[in-house]
This record gives structure tokens, C-alpha cells and sequence, in this order.
């Protein structure tokens, strides 16, 4: 772990070791604890435990258990929330290359805070049978930077905010098919320059099997309708769909197929629809319903390559078919 990660590491524990309990957030729909330095003056991380999560065993919002093992959003699996969270971080490279591991730069083209995953054993956990401090209790879950902050975007109007900025989340969002992204996880923050940053977080619901579900707030709001400047597109030319697999399985999570199919298509589109010109909002409407029940244009492409595919036919033809009838569709939007 690089120095920063690992100093929030240090202060979590040495938080937990001087009695200063984990305080369980009443936002959100699963258990998020927010973990305090050693002196109780400021947080320092959030944990996350995947048992905790919405739809799970030992969820302490009262939501119901997943009967099969779907989560809330459609196409993510119950208990995978914190192995989404760390690949958001992971994916989210650095402008000067590539993120190998934990170590390096700290934050990412799009911001999104530091994210690992760790086992906490602690009472203020949510254990309904009644907590023994015993290691088969520990809890595993990400753990997080906290990221100080003035609030959500929920809480302004997205006028104020930099376009870059608003691009940056854009770039993640479409690429990692985000079907959770509303205004309170983004949070307002401010950079050394005292000018406004956004700062993306909650990425448990991020690379889903299917784009049923995949919702930008930022879609509506003004920035979105802007092009990308050279710099962001640039920065999406570089971007490596194969390379991010490889880098997620590097790091334990044996990702489906269906889950790399998401990535495959989403970095498709995202780097083709930036060649071509298009606004976020163009890239992002193909991605989103305009209706619960009308398929994206992205659904669309994709049954249509299912349905012209062969039995026994690759995974890298079927990826040439998706890119083939992309290409179709966007040279229709661009004109």
C-alpha cells in the first residue's frame, strides 16, 4: 500500500484501539460506518461490510433479504458491492498512466477515493445475534477515504459547478455502466486552488451483468451538453478495457464474464462516441431508459449481436458484432 492508504490504515485502527467506535451513517440503504482518528475530532475512513449491504443477511435498514441473490440494482450480486467499490478505485487511472496496484498517485482522473478492502471486528456493527468478540465475527468490507467535503450535490444547483469536473464523473460513470449515480454521491469538495471539485463515491452498484438499470444524474444537467475538451479525450483514448480485466483479476476478484462484457461495451462506446465528437449526453443517453421499460440503445445493440451470433462462437466475435452495429448506430447520431 502506498503512504496514504496505508496512514489511513494506521489512524482506523489506532482509532478502534482508543475507544473511538465506528458511527453508523443514516444515509443510504446499507450499513456505512464512518471511522473516527484516534482523538474523536475527525473521520478519518468508511467501512462498508459486505454482509451489510442492501438486500443482505444482516442489513440494518430493514430491507428485505435477495431471494436470489440479485441486489438492489439489476445485474449486481448481493455481496459484491465492496469488491465494486476497490475496482472503481483501481479503474480510475491516474492522467500520467495506468494504476498497476494501491501504490502511486493517489487520486485518479475522476477523483474516486482511495478504496481497499479490509476485515473490522467491532460491537458497533450491526450483529443481530448479538456480538462476541471472536475472529469468525470480523466483518469484511471496503474501506474508504473519507474526503472532506461541504455537502452533496443533492444540496446545489448544478450550475456552480466546473465543467471539467462534471466531465471527469462522466468519463467513469459511462465506463464503468454506474447504475447508482444520483447527487448525494457526489459530494462537493474543494481543491488546493480553493476552486469547486466533485467527488464520486458509492461505486457498489458499478459494472453490472446488464445495463438495464444504468442512471447519470449529471445527464440533465447543463455540462453535459458540452464537448469534451482534447485533454479528456485524450486521456479516454487511453483507456484499455483488456488491461482493466487482467487488473481486477491481478487483485483477487474473478470477474464473470458478463461483468467484463459490461466493461468490453461501456469502454467501447465511451471511446468511440468521444471520436466522434459526441457530448456526454449523447454517450450517456445511449447508455440510460429513457423509460422503465423501453430498452437503452445499448440493450438494443447488444440483443441484436446476441441474436446474430452463432452457437460456439467467441467472446471476441461477439465483441466484433456489438462494435460493428455500434459504429452503425453512432455514425446515425453524429449527423
Amino acid at each position: 500500500l502506498g503512504p496514504a492508504i496505508s496512514n489511513m490504515v494506521k489512524r482506523t485502527l489506532d482509532g478502534l484501539e482508543k475507544g473511538k467506535p465506528p458511527i453508523r451513517s443514516s444515509d443510504g440503504t446499507g450499513g456505512t460506518y464512518l471511522m473516527q482518528d484516534p482523538l474523536g475530532q475527525e473521520f478519518v475512513s468508511v467501512f462498508k461490510p459486505i454482509d451489510e449491504e442492501p438486500m443482505a443477511v444482516h442489513n440494518p435498514q430493514g430491507l428485505p433479504v435477495s431471494t436470489n441473490g440479485e441486489g438492489l440494482k439489476k445485474g449486481t450480486r448481493v455481496g459484491e458491492g465492496a469488491l465494486r467499490e476497490v475496482a472503481a478505485y483501481l479503474l480510475d487511472h491516474p492522467k500520467g498512466g495506468r494504476r498497476k496496484d494501491f501504490t502511486g498517485e493517489v487520486l485518479g482522473f475522476s477523483g474516486v477515493p482511495p478504496t481497499i478492502l479490509v476485515q473490522c471486528l467491532n460491537e458497533a456493527f450491526n450483529y443481530p445475534e448479538g456480538y462476541k468478540h471472536e475472529a469468525k465475527n470480523a466483518k469484511i468490507g471496503s474501506l474508504q477515504m473519507f474526503m472532506k467535503n461541504e455537502g452533496s450535490c443533492d444540496e446545489l444547483g448544478p450550475g456552480a459547478f466546473p465543467v471539467d469536473e462534471v466531465h471527469k464523473i462522466s468519463v467513469l460513470d459511462i465506463r464503468l455502466a454506474n447504475a447508482d449515480r444520483h447527487g448525494g454521491n457526489i459530494l462537493i469538495g474543494k481543491g488546493e486552488d480553493g476552486r469547486t471539485k466533485l467527488i464520486p463515491i458509492d461505486h457498489g452498484y458499478c459494472l453490472p451483468e446488464k445495463f438495464e438499470d444504468c442512471t447519470f444524474e449529471w445527464l440533465y444537467w447543463p455540462q453535459a451538453r458540452e464537448l469534451y475538451s482534447a485533454e479528456v479525450i485524450d486521456y479516454i483514448e487511453s483507456l484499455d478495457a483488456d488491461q482493466d480485466i487482467a487488473l481486477l483479476k491481478h487483485h483477487g476478484w474473478d470477474i464473470p464474464l458478463e461483468t467484463a462484457r459490461t466493461l468490453q461495451i461501456s469502454t467501447m462506446l465511451l471511446k468511440k462516441g468521444a471520436k466522434k465528437g459526441l457530448t456526454p449526453f449523447a454517450i450517456g443517453s445511449i447508455m440510460c431508459r429513457e423509460t422503465l421499460t423501453k430498452e437503452s440503445i445499448i440493450e438494443e445493440i447488444v440483443n441484436e449481436a446476441t441474436e446474430s451470433l452463432l452457437p460456439g462462437m467467441s467472446e471476441a466475435t461477439f465483441l466484433e458484432t456489438v462494435s460493428q452495429i455500434m459504429d452503425s448506430r453512432l455514425d446515425k447520431l453524429a449527423k
